[in-house]
């Protein structure tokens, strides 16, 4: 293998804001937000009680009977190309936890999660947000027991990609 030095110059322009394109994060987060927030279940009721943005694994609780969800996005890939590194995805995370009785408690996150995924897959407003997402994809899903605050309860995970224009 024979190494060849490479005398490379690079040039930014760096401007003072950041430009109306860039403001994703901020945009999916809310999107994210806004579809859990007025989901309802089959009886017309609130599915959370409350959404937060990111969360804080000592402190995630619910209130009541019904759970309360968190979400943050968590990672953003990029095109490879060193001249113009422009996002291609964005990865968000969406948690919820519900204590109680280990088997009901079980049940209900199962349903919830069950839910969710009908949202992803059968709702196009959970997937598309003009003109940034294009596609969002379930990359993982889980349902576990949980211990928290050193009770336990169980906690419903998805993880999800966003395709970007």
């Amino acid at each position: 293998m024979t190494n060849i030095p490479i005398n490379e110059e690079f040039e930014f322009d760096l401007s003072e804001s950041t430009i109306p394109d860039y403001k994703m994060c901020a945009l999916i987060s809310q999107w994210i937000h806004n579809n859990l927030e007025q989901i309802t279940d089959d009886d017309d009721k609130k599915l959370f009680n409350k959404v937060n943005y990111g969360f804080n694994e000592d402190t995630l609780k619910t209130f009541g009977k019904k759970p309360v969800c968190d979400i943050y996005v968590d990672n953003i890939e990029y095109e490879s190309d060193i001249t113009y590194s422009k996002p291609e995805s964005a990865h968000s995370i969406i948690i919820f936890y519900v204590k109680g009785a280990n088997d009901k408690a079980y049940i209900q996150t199962c349903q919830i999660h069950d839910y969710l995924m009908q949202q992803f897959i059968e709702n196009e407003e959970w997937r598309h947000l003009q003109g940034i997402v294009r596609d969002t994809v379930i990359t993982n899903s889980q349902v576990m027991n949980q211990p928290i605050n050193k009770k336990w309860g169980v906690m419903g995970a998805f993880e999800l990609r966003h395709d970007l224009y």
